[in-house]
């Protein structure tokens, strides 16, 4: 039976379905039409359900509410931004368009840009859906290896952070190992603010306490806001002497996840793929030419792209009803957004922020990005 065979009978058969009188002659006819297309039930039902009576061609009679051009646009403008969902691009469209109109980068009407701005979330990841590409990627090897010292002295963070603050961080460690977790080989060293989610990076030649000590420094220059507190694994790159002393020498809280739980540290460990995974992939980097090719690019450009032009969704609430969990989240805003919102982050500061704002450009820095990780990848393979 051809397509427009299946059709025509499927039509047929729908309005008899609808019009009959009685469960008894409804599922006669359902029983026929299954045996006939070989559907099962439920497909069948719904596909009855759902033939649409006033097209003779079969398609949608309603008329589209957006023009092609805004969909192009809209394409153009999630590529630009590093292709994020719907819940993330949708609060952030705005200022999106405002800065890419800036930099000359996109031109339209006041009418396009109202059709694009009346666009609801779930239409936004309509559109995008088709176009969205899928990374894959097999699971990490486990670098970590626990710490036994000092773990009495430095407490399991059993309670949540203090989230009225910026200054608190969780903090991991991610191989680039490619597979083998022989020899010296690059980590990413890698911090998150549980308040503003701004996120730093820095990548250590192997796992010593005193190669990601210093990285820890180096990190803690760079960040708008004062530390307040550092989480991390039970690794012995973290529980060690010299972290611990650097810590209660300036009043910094330091607290450990559980062992094997991996959800104490959540906050850091959704970032690990997105941010380093996604970025440098699973090859192994071992020189020290990779190591500087690395550092140039999370010192430079990814951290601008990452903290100023890409927006992120933080959990408000979580109820449990039986087997579902309902979560509920706040608007989607950039880290950069977050902090100048923070009354504890010094004004100069957030001038300074403002400033640097005014005068990136996120295509700029989204090419350069991608450039260097062409560099960077092609040494490897």
């Amino acid at each position: 039976m051809t397509a427009k065979t299946k059709k025509e009978y499927s039509k047929a058969v729908a309005e008899r379905y609808l019009n009959a009188k009685g469960r008894k002659e409804k599922t006669k006819i359902l029983d026929e039409f299954c045996a006939t297309l070989r559907y099962s039930r439920k497909y069948a039902i719904q596909k009855l359900r759902n033939i649409n009576f006033h097209d003779p061609a079969g398609g949608r009679s309603r008329e589209k509410l957006y023009s092609a051009e805004s969909d192009a646009l809209l394409m153009e403008i999630w590529r630009y931004f590093g292709c994020i969902c719907a819940e993330r691009l949708h609060p952030f469209l705005s200022e999106a368009i405002r800065i890419l109109e800036k930099f000359g980068y996109i031109e339209m009407t006041d009418a396009l840009k109202k059709e694009l701005l009346t666009m609801s979330r779930p239409t936004v990841g309509r559109r995008i859906a088709d176009h969205k590409k899928r990374f894959g990627g097999g699971r990490g090897l486990s670098a970590t290896r626990p710490g036994s010292l000092l773990k009495r002295h430095i407490p399991v963070q059993t309670k949540s952070w203090d989230m009225t603050k910026p200054g608190f961080l969780e903090m991991d460690l991610v191989a680039h190992c490619g597979g083998s977790l022989s020899g010296d080989f690059i980590n990413t060293l890698q911090m998150v603010d549980i308040l503003t989610t701004w996120t730093e990076r820095r990548a250590v030649m192997g796992k010593s306490q005193g190669a990601v000590f210093a990285g820890i420094l180096d990190i803690e220059k760079k960040l708008p806001f004062t530390v307040l507190g550092y989480d991390s694994d039970n690794g012995s790159e973290f529980i060690n002497d010299q972290l611990w002393k650097y810590c209660s020498d300036r009043g910094i809280v330091f607290t450990r996840s559980r062992p094997y739980m991996k959800k104490d540290n959540a906050h850091i460990e959704q970032k690990n793929w997105p941010l380093v995974r996604k970025v440098l992939g699973y090859d192994r980097f071992d020189t020290q030419h990779q190591l500087m090719l690395i550092n140039d690019l999370y010192d430079n450009e990814l951290r601008l792209y990452l903290n100023f032009f890409q927006p992120s969704l933080k959990l408000v609430s979580k109820e449990r009803f039986g087997a579902k969990v309902r979560r509920k989240y706040n608007g989607a805003k950039t880290p950069y957004q977050r902090v100048l919102e923070c009354p504890e982050v010094e004004e100069h500061k957030k001038a300074e922020l403002r400033l640097l704002y005014e005068t990136l450009d996120p295509v700029k820095l989204k090419r350069k990005i991608d450039e260097k990780i062409r560099i960077i990848i092609s040494l490897v393979r």
